[in-house]
């Protein structure tokens, strides 16, 4: 992993905020660009993520296997602050998955009927 020439821009949720009248606002969600470097997901990551949607479901019922649009990048550990969405080669997408390995993080990132 020695080349960062890629790059993916991390989207954090809108945090709530009260104005000086004692409303509440949604607030802005801000938008971080930052290198990354992609990687190649495994059919063992696969499974495991088909097998995780089944629990976390809790129905019995198949899962979706059809083809999704995914990717796997490594972010910097320093770069990335939990955020559960990104916009990668121009399409928004989710972060489903995120674990850390070595000095940097790596995300398994999918794009969902929801995404804009």
């Amino acid at each position: 992993m020695s080349r960062w020439n890629e790059t993916i821009t991390l989207l954090s949720a809108p945090e709530a905020y009260q104005d000086d009248e004692g409303g509440w606002h949604e607030g802005e969600r801000t938008e971080r660009e930052v290198f990354c470097n992609p990687g190649i997901i495994g059919t063992m990551t696969m499974a495991q993520l088909r097998s995780s949607e089944v629990r976390i479901s809790g129905n019995d019922n198949v899962p979706e296997v059809g083809l999704r649009e995914m990717a796997m990048v490594y972010v910097r550990q320093i770069d990335y602050d939990n955020e559960d969405q990104c916009i990668y080669h121009g399409k928004e997408m989710d972060v489903i998955a995120a674990t850390t390995e070595r000095e940097n993080w790596k995300l398994i990132i999918r794009r969902r009927v929801g995404n804009d």
